[in-house]
């Protein structure tokens, strides 16, 4: 299940996170992929307003989404944490609950295998 700080996670991802938690889809998930995540998400009533692609590079991720959701674009980064490389990378984003996009400082939350950014919230 989604466990968290309510208090820091409603101010990262205002009106999103209520539903990510609702959802209550595993932490422990490096086995799904970013398409089992939205099919998870819409399973456990998430209305998903739409799905994108999105260039996994910009976090040297495996693969990445776009996700709308409650007028929000939400962008669910996979990090496979098989792999040792991928592993540090995404400790070090739940460390610092942040990230770097085009030069832009995002909050961060992490979830498993996952790092969800709300793309309309700027640090």
């Amino acid at each position: 299940m989604f466990i968290c700080d309510m208090k820091r996670l409603s101010a990262v991802l205002p009106g999103t996170i209520i539903f990510i938690m609702i959802a209550g889809c595993a932490v422990n998930n490096n086995s799904l992929n970013v398409r089992d995540l939205a099919d998870c998400l819409a399973v456990h009533g998430v209305k998903i307003e739409y799905i994108r692609p999105l260039e996994p590079a910009m976090l040297y991720a495996d693969s990445a989404m776009e996700l709308g959701i409650s007028g929000r674009q939400l962008a669910a980064y996979y990090f496979n944490i098989d792999l040792e490389a991928q592993k540090k990378r995404i400790a070090k984003i739940k460390k610092n609950k942040y990230v770097f996009i085009m030069g832009l400082k995002f909050p961060a939350i992490v979830r498993g295998s996952y790092v969800l950014v709300d793309r309309q919230s700027v640090v």
